[in-house]
């Protein structure tokens, strides 16, 4: 269906998102159950567009293998630079590190009960399909599909769908947090008094201040192909250190080599984070020593570049399911998400008691628990649930102690290659720090955690 009419064959996918996403907006927006559960308008255009796909209703056929994975690949690279180049206020303080750490520790967590699950109860799929619960449900569906994509390219003991596999755990964390989330809004609300808002409104909270001093200073257009140059520029710098590392480094390294380019090419979010933050403190540097380049970065147009991506991504995350992956995995999907979601909940609970003011408490975990279910924005959402317009300080120590997480989380990348080392090497090494390190690490973040928050 869409390959029929020539030149059209990626720009047709785009339209078809799109349009996924308008009909998405409608529903949520018009049917009154909806309005009372958190579900992105993304997810629930990909759901739309999944069930009348082939292997499903059937009504055409989608190309999973080729547009649809480029799409889920380089939208999540091209949301995160957005993301990273925005201007901060790098306001950091107790509470913040704090919140960082509980959301890596969280992630910890997930992988060593994901790990341990394939580990003991599926014993013959490959053991980094344990670690697409943290990555689905704390990343979300980019991440997992792409990590999962990378498991599944293995030339030894690959796993089967494995990009389909990580999509469908991040898609029922969307549910998690959205449904449970909203259901454990409404009986904690009733239990402790608290006032909720029962209707979810995916109005935008951010405001942006425009401040025009001359007519040649209104230039919206000029500031977004501004800000697309400057991410194709990174993006660029990406392709060309993955064609580097894929096409003569990891090559010479033989077989570890082929495992390393493999992990490595479903990093290419990661590489072009840390592309925007040498950009940015580039630019940071020049402005300190009087150069002015403000029109350099714009958060109102990165936010919604951003946003657009990562709407796309969940969307294309969403088709890229398959019937086949649901028949394969549907057991271990549902031992993953009720475990994961078990751990989560419970972790937060007591952890939150321990380290946030009572005022705060149900804030933290209500906006906690959605982000390490779903993403940042479910998080908000739920919070919004108890604090309308956001006029606690939570929400915004949410999302720097994210900022944080990411700094705390980077040695944790390497625990994804550890399964395909533990088979290539043959040594059990590896297989055994899958378990220990997650362990030890959220053991050490927890004790700085309540030594610095001791009451």
């Amino acid at each position: 269906m869409f390959e029929a009419v020539e030149t059209w064959d990626i720009t047709i996918y785009f339209v078809f998102i799109g349009i996924l996403l308008f009909f998405g907006k409608v529903i949520k927006e018009k049917v009154p159950f909806l309005n009372r559960i958190i579900l992105p308008t993304a997810l629930l255009g990909g759901f739309i567009g999944l069930i009348f796909s082939d292997g499903f209703i059937g009504m055409y056929t989608l190309d999973r293998a080729g547009v649809i994975r480029e799409i889920v690949y380089h939208s999540l690279a091209i949301g995160f630079i957005a993301m990273t180049l925005k201007r901060t206020d790098n306001k950091t303080n107790r509470r913040i590190w704090s919140t960082g750490m509980i959301i890596v520790t969280t992630y910890l967590l997930q992988a060593a009960v994901g790990v341990t699950v394939v580990y003991l109860l599926f014993k013959d799929i490959f053991d980094g399909a344990g670690l697409l619960l943290p990555l689905g449900f704390g990343q979300g569906p980019g991440l997992a599909a792409n990590i999962g994509r990378s498991y599944e390219l293995r030339e030894i003991s690959p796993l089967l769908y494995g990009e389909a596999l990580g999509s469908t755990i991040a898609s029922i964390g969307f549910l998690v947090g959205g449904v449970i989330g909203v259901i454990a809004l409404n009986y904690l609300s009733r239990k402790n008094n608290l006032n909720i808002n029962k209707f979810h409104n995916e109005e935008s909270t951010v405001k942006e201040v425009f401040e025009f001093e001359t007519i040649k200073e209104i230039r919206v257009f000029d500031a977004l192909t501004t800000q697309a140059a400057i991410i194709a520029l990174i993006y660029g710098a990406v392709y060309l250190t993955l064609v580097f590392l894929e096409g003569w480094f990891f090559p010479k390294l033989g077989d570890l080599g082929v495992t390393f380019a493999g992990v490595f090419h479903g990093f290419n979010f990661l590489i072009g984070i840390i592309y925007a933050l040498i950009f940015k403190k580039i630019i940071t540097s020049m402005e300190k020593k009087g150069k002015n380049l403000t029109f350099m970065t714009n958060n109102y147009i990165l936010s919604n570049i951003s946003s657009l991506a990562f709407n796309f991504l969940i969307a294309a995350a969403v088709l890229s399911i398959t019937i086949s992956s649901i028949k394969e995995y549907y057991l271990l999907v549902i031992v993953l998400a009720t475990t994961g979601t078990i751990v989560t909940f419970v972790f937060l609970k007591l952890i939150i008691k321990k380290v946030y003011d009572k005022e705060y408490e149900h804030h933290f975990f209500f906006g906690l628990f959605g982000m390490l279910t779903g993403t940042a924005s479910t998080g908000l959402a739920l919070l919004k649930g108890i604090d309308k317009d956001l006029e606690s300080p939570v929400a915004e120590e949410m999302v720097l102690g994210s900022g944080t997480a990411i700094s705390l989380a980077l040695p944790l990348f390497a625990l994804i290659m550890f399964p395909g080392l533990a088979i290539e090497s043959g040594n059990n090494i590896f297989t055994i720090l899958l378990f220990v390190i997650p362990i030890v690490y959220s053991l050490i973040l927890i004790f700085i955690v309540l030594k610095i928050n001791k009451k």
